[in-house]
C-alpha cells in the first residue's frame, strides 16, 4: 500500500572506502547485473581511494546497487518521488517507470558518451561551492562573468549552497575570486554539467533517449527544474531527463513539489549518512514535514542486517 511519504534520491554523491565494501561485499543479483550492463568487474574495484579512484559509470552503478538494496529493505511505497542528476535515473525507477536494466543502460551510456566527449575535448568544469553564510546564488553567477563567458547556475541546494558550471577549463582565477567573497570551493570537477554546454550534447542525448522504453508510473515523479509532477507519458519523462542535464537543478523546488503531492506529510531521503544533502533536506522541510534519513550504505547494517534508518527528525 502506498504510504503518506515522498523521497529524494541523491545524485553522484561520494562513497568512502567502507561504503564501497559493503555494496561489493554482497555478490547479489543487482550488483552482477550493474556489473554485467556497465562492463565492470566488481573483484577488480579497488575501494581504497572511496569513489573517487572510479570512474562515474562503476561509481554511479554502485550507488545505485546501494540505494536499491536499501530500498528493499523497506515495507512500504513512497507516494511521490524525486531525484538530483544522476538520482532522477533511480527516481524513476522506484516509480516504476523503468526497469533495473534500462537504469543500469542509461547509467553505461550517459556515463561513457560523456567520457568520451570529455576526452575528446572538455566542455567545462563544475564547481560545488560553499558561502561563509547564506547568500544570492545568482548574485555569485553574475559576479563570474567578469571572469568566464558564460556561468551557469548548475545546482541549488538552497540557503546559497549551489554548483556552478564554468565553460573555462583554467580555475585558479575562479577559485580566488570565489574565495574573496567567504566561499569555499568543495569539489571541482573536469567536465561540465547541468548547464547548456554540458556533454554530451543536447541531441546526443536526446538520441539516448529515443528508444528507451518508459512504462506507466506507480508513483508521482517530480522534476528537479521545476518543482512539478512530469506528465505520465514517455515523451514527458524524456523531457524531464533531458532538462535537468542541461539545465539548473533546485533542491528547494524538488522538495516544494513532493511536499504539494496530494497527502505527502514526510520528505524522505535515501543515501549515505554523512552528506551535506542531508543537512540541507532536514532543513528544507523544518517545520513543513516529517522526514527520515534512510542511510545507505550502511557497512553496519550490510553484514548484520539491522534496521539503521533514523527516527523522524
Amino acid at each position: 500500500m502506498t504510504s503518506d511519504r515522498a523521497l529524494v534520491v541523491p545524485g553522484l554523491l561520494p562513497l568512502t572506502e567502507a561504503e564501497l565494501t559493503a555494496v561489493l561485499g554482497v555478490p547479489d543479483e543487482h550488483l552482477r547485473r550493474a556489473a554485467r550492463i556497465c562492463r565492470f568487474d566488481p573483484a577488480e574495484v579497488d575501494p581504497a581511494e572511496g569513489s573517487t579512484g572510479l570512474l562515474s559509470t562503476v561509481h554511479e552503478a554502485l550507488l545505485a546497487v546501494s540505494l536499491i538494496r536499501r530500498l528493499e529493505r523497506e515495507p512500504a511505497d513512497w507516494r511521490a518521488y524525486g531525484g538530483l542528476s544522476a538520482g532522477c535515473l533511480t527516481a524513476l525507477l522506484f516509480a516504476g517507470v523503468i526497469t533495473e536494466e534500462t537504469c543500469f543502460e542509461l547509467i553505461r551510456e550517459t556515463n561513457t558518451r560523456q567520457i568520451e566527449a570529455d576526452a575528446a575535448r572538455r566542455s567545462g568544469t563544475f564547481l560545488a561551492v560553499l558561502p561563509s553564510s547564506e547568500g544570492d546564488a545568482y548574485r555569485l553567477v553574475d559576479v563570474l562573468r567578469a571572469f568566464d563567458p558564460q556561468p551557469w547556475l548548475s545546482v541549488d541546494l538552497g540557503a546559497g549552497v549551489i554548483a556552478i558550471s564554468i565553460t573555462g577549463t583554467e580555475t585558479e582565477a575562479v577559485r580566488r575570486i570565489l574565495t574573496r567573497l567567504g566561499v569555499a570551493v568543495l569539489d571541482v570537477l573536469e567536465r561540465a554539467e547541468h548547464c547548456p554546454y554540458a556533454a554530451p550534447g543536447r541531441a546526443a542525448f536526446q538520441d539516448l533517449l529515443a528508444d528507451v522504453e518508459f512504462l506507466p508510473a506507480t508513483a508521482a515523479v517530480i522534476s528537479p527544474c521545476t518543482g512539478k509532477r512530469v506528465d505520465d507519458t514517455p515523451a514527458a519523462y524524456r523531457e524531464m531527463l533531458t532538462e535537468q542535464w542541461f539545465d539548473t537543478a533546485s533542491l528547494p523546488l524538488l522538495i516544494d513539489g513532493l511536499c504539494a503531492v496530494d497527502q505527502v506529510t514526510a520528505v524522505d531521503l535515501v543515501g549515505p549518512a554523512k552528506s551535506f544533502l542531508a543537512t540541507r533536506v532536514r532543513d528544507l522541510l523544518s517545520g513543513r514535514a516529517g522526514h527520515r534519513l534512510l542511510a545507505a550504505p550502511n557497512p553496519v547494517v550490510d553484514r548484520n542486517r539491522r534496521n539503521d534508518h533514523a527516527g523522524n527528525c
